[in-house]
C-alpha cells in the first residue's frame, strides 16, 4: 500500500510539472503594432489608417474607405535579452496577417457609408503558447506575451452629410484560451496514467473609435488630401487565460482537486489619442499619445488549490506612450511610393523585481511573528527606444485594382535597469539583477485592392 501510495504521488507531481511546463505562445499586436503599414510608423494609425489595420487601430477609419481588399502578410520577432550580462531566452515570436476590407453595397442614405473589415494573426508553429512560472522565477511577463491566434472584425460608418469629415466605427476582439482537465488513474492493469484532455475557446473584448479628418469642403482644392486629422480608439482589457484542472480518479485516497492555470496573453485596456498634419500633401506628420490601464493586471500565475498561498500583487501601473511619426510619399505615373520613420517610448508598467509580501488565499498578506512574509518577485521588464522605419509601394493595374506591397522593420532598445533583488536567493552577498537588451522585428504584407 505504501509503495502504490507513492507512485500515486509521484504520478500526481510528473503530471503538475508537465502540466506547468507545457508550452502556450502569444499575439504582438500590442508590442509590434498590427499589420504592415502601421509598425513602420511607430504603431500609429487611429488617424490616418487607411486599410484593413484599422479594425484593431481605429474602427472608424473604416468608414472612408472604398474599394475592397485583400491582403496577406508575415512577421517576425527576435528577443536578445540580457539578465546579469548573460542571454535571457525568449522563444521568437513568429506569425502570419489575412486582413480585408469589404464597403457595404446599400443604397440610398446608406450609399458610401458602411465598411466591414477583418484582421486575423496566426502564430506559425501553435495556437496558443504561454509559460505560467512560479514568481521566483526570472520571468519576461510583458515581452513574453508571445503569440495566440487572434481574430479583430469591425464595422466603419461614414456620417457624411450629417457631419463632413466624421466617421464612428466599432470592433470586437477575439483570443484563444485554453481550458481543459488533466486526468489521473490506475488502468486496469493497476498502473499509473495521466490523460490531458483540452480545448481552445475564444474570449471577447471591444473597440470603439471615432476620427475626424479636414472635409472637402474646407480644402483650398477639393481634390486635394486632408490637411489633417484626428483619432480616438478605446480597446478594452483582452486576456487568454489557461484553466487545467487535475482530476483524480479511482485511487484509493481522495485528493484535493489542483489548478494550473494563468494568464497567457495579457492586451490591458488602452485610450489612445491621435492627430497628423501635412504641411504639404506629400509629406504626413504624425503625433500620438497611448495610455495603457496596466494597473488592472492581476497577475501571471493563480493559486493551485483552495489552500495555497498566493504569489505578491504584481502593482504594475498605468501607463503613457508617446509616438511620433512622418511618412513621405513620392509619386511617378500610375505608381506611388511612401518612406517612412517613427519613434516610440514604451513605458514599463512593472516595478523593479523585489522582495513582496506573500498573501493568504483571501488575499490578505501573509504574516509571521508580527511580520510580513516576503519571497523573491522576480517579474522582469525594461522600458523601451522604439525605432521604426518603412516603405511602401501602390501600383494601379487599372482604375479601379492596384496591387500594395508594405515592408517595416523595429528595433526596441531596453533601457538598462537595476532590480532590487539578486539571481539567486541562495546567496545572500550576490549583487541585485540587471536586465537590458534589444528586440528586432520585420515583417511584410502584400495585397490587391479592387
Amino acid at each position: 500500500m505504501r509503495t502504490r501510495l507513492g507512485g500515486i504521488f509521484v504520478g500526481v507531481l510528473l503530471a503538475l510539472a508537465l502540466a506547468i511546463a507545457t508550452p502556450a505562445h502569444a499575439t504582438p499586436p500590442d508590442l509590434f503594432g498590427f499589420g504592415a503599414r502601421s509598425p513602420g510608423l511607430a504603431m500609429t494609425g487611429a488617424s490616418h489608417a487607411d486599410n484593413y489595420e484599422a479594425v484593431y487601430l481605429n474602427p472608424a477609419n473604416l468608414g472612408s474607405i472604398r474599394r475592397r481588399s485583400f491582403v496577406f502578410g508575415a512577421s517576425a520577432g527576435n528577443f536578445d535579452l540580457s539578465l546579469d550580462h548573460r542571454r535571457s531566452p525568449l522563444e521568437p515570436a513568429r506569425g502570419t496577417t489575412i486582413g480585408f476590407t469589404l464597403p457595404i453595397p446599400f443604397g440610398d442614405v446608406l450609399q458610401d457609408r458602411l465598411v466591414l473589415g477583418g484582421g486575423f494573426y496566426t502564430p506559425t508553429n501553435v495556437l496558443l503558447r504561454g509559460d505560467v512560472r512560479f514568481p521566483e522565477v526570472p520571468q519576461w511577463s510583458v515581452l513574453g506575451r508571445g503569440q495566440s491566434l487572434a481574430l479583430y472584425v469591425a464595422l466603419g460608418i461614414d456620417l457624411h452629410g450629417v457631419v463632413d469629415g466624421l466617421q464612428v466605427g466599432v470592433g470586437i476582439a477575439a483570443l484563444a484560451a485554453l481550458v481543459g482537465d488533466l486526468r489521473v488513474q490506475l488502468d486496469e492493469t493497476n498502473s499509473f496514467q495521466s490523460v490531458v484532455e483540452t480545448q481552445l475557446l475564444a474570449t471577447f473584448s471591444p473597440t470603439v473609435g471615432v476620427r475626424f479628418e479636414q472635409p472637402r469642403g474646407f480644402r483650398a482644392n477639393p481634390d486635394a488630401p486632408p490637411e489633417f486629422g484626428v483619432g480616438m480608439t478605446y480597446r478594452h482589457e483582452l486576456r487568454a487565460d489557461m484553466d487545467l484542472q487535475i482530476v483524480v480518479e479511482d485511487l484509493p485516497v481522495r485528493l484535493p482537486l489542483l489548478t494550473i492555470g494563468g494568464i497567457t496573453q495579457y492586451d490591458p485596456g488602452q485610450i489612445v489619442i491621435e492627430g497628423y498634419w501635412r504641411p504639404i500633401p506629400e509629406l504626413r506628420i504624425i503625433a500620438n499619445v497611448t495610455a495603457r490601464l496596466w494597473s488592472a493586471y492581476p497577475g501571471p500565475t493563480r493559486s493551485t488549490s483552495m489552500s495555497s498561498y498566493l504569489m505578491p500583487s504584481v502593482q504594475f501601473s498605468d501607463t503613457f506612450s508617446p509616438r511620433v511619426a512622418v511618412e513621405g510619399t513620392l509619386r511617378h505615373g500610375t505608381v506611388e511610393m511612401a518612406l517612412r520613420g517613427g519613434y516610440a517610448f514604451e513605458m514599463s508598467p512593472a516595478p523593479p523585481a523585489r522582495m513582496a509580501p506573500q498573501r493568504n488565499p483571501d488575499g490578505t498578506v501573509r504574516m509571521q511573528d508580527g511580520a510580513p512574509v516576503e519571497v523573491p518577485l522576480r517579474i522582469l521588464d525594461n522600458d523601451r527606444h522604439v525605432f521604426t522605419l518603412g516603405f511602401g509601394l501602390r501600383a494601379a493595374l487599372s482604375a479601379h485594382e492596384r496591387l500594395t506591397l508594405d515592408l517595416f522593420g523595429q528595433a526596441h532598445v531596453l533601457a538598462d535597469r537595476q532590480h532590487l533583488v539578486a539571481l539567486s536567493s541562495s546567496d545572500p552577498s550576490a549583487a541585485p539583477m540587471t536586465t537590458g537588451g534589444l528586440v528586432l522585428v520585420g515583417g511584410w504584407a502584400a495585397g490587391l485592392e479592387f
